[in-house]
């Protein structure tokens, strides 16, 4: 899995948590420091899901990837089987998902 730094933080109260990519690949989460041990756990595990799920690279509605990251079935395909192609959204989606592959692989996207 990606690096992902998790830090517990004064958020306003109806924001439980956030997660920001970094250009190299990894990630910042911030939990909610009034949330209640449990609920932060909780948080975590909803953002984690967030990046293990890729939304960060995927042109598609909030709402959407919300309800993927609280565990709805959601029909999108980033890594299919070999001989597959991955569908995107949008070529901004392709274009996001192709610079952090190369960042990844220490890739230089203009060079391929």
């Amino acid at each position: 899995m990606t690096d992902a730094y998790v830090r517990l933080v004064p958020l306003p109260v109806k924001v439980e948590g956030v997660t920001l990519p970094n250009e190299d690949g990894s990630f910042d989460v911030y939990i909610n420091s009034r949330l209640s041990p449990a609920r932060q756990q909780e948080t975590l595990e909803h953002e984690l899901r967030h990046i293990r799920q890729e939304h960060f690279y995927l042109d598609l509605p909030i709402e959407r990837m919300e309800r993927q990251a609280d565990g709805e079935a959601l029909n999108v395909v980033l890594h299919p089987p070999e001989g597959t192609v991955p569908c995107f959204c949008s070529e901004t989606a392709l274009a996001r998902w192709l610079d952090v592959l190369c960042t990844q692989l220490g890739l230089d996207l203009t060079s391929l």
